[in-house]
């Protein structure tokens, strides 16, 4: 059977960074279909009816539009299924307020945006290794 491509869901609102992460990821070796959202709200409209057991990761940005990364992992804080989800923040903020912060309400990881496009690809090659090869995903029992 052919492996299904790995979900990963991309919440950005910079076109720039959006197109740079979507190349970073064409460039591995591992099939991908990234589902991108401008915002958290998006987003949460989104997992209300996704199937979360395809979902491999979720690149988080910290400041966007309506809903921010922070009020995105404070909602999922509050859902069972939500906090099991393969959250890893991927922002260019390093203070380091929001870096305890975004721990404390449940991402598994905080990855600060490279600016130059050589260390952004491998940046983006360590997370796909680690998220996509490495790790164990919880599953999430179909109700």
């Amino acid at each position: 059977i052919m492996n299904a491509p790995k979900k990963i869901v991309l919440v950005e609102d910079n076109l720039a960074d959006v197109k740079l992460t979507k190349m970073a990821f064409s460039n591995l070796s591992v099939d991908t279909e990234i589902i991108h959202f401008f915002n958290g709200q998006e987003l949460l409209d989104y997992l209300a009816n996704a199937p979360l057991n395809e979902i491999s990761l979720i690149l988080l940005d910290l400041n966007m539009p309506k809903l921010g990364g922070i009020e995105v992992l404070r909602v999922f804080n509050t859902n069972s299924d939500f906090k099991k989800l393969p959250v890893v923040i991927f922002t260019s903020s390093v203070h380091q307020s929001e870096v305890r912060t975004c721990y404390e309400l449940g991402a598994k990881a905080y990855v600060n945006k490279p600016l130059d496009i050589a260390d952004f690809d491998e940046t983006i090659r360590a997370i796909a290794h680690f998220w996509l090869h490495t790790n164990i995903l919880v599953e999430f029992s179909e109700v």
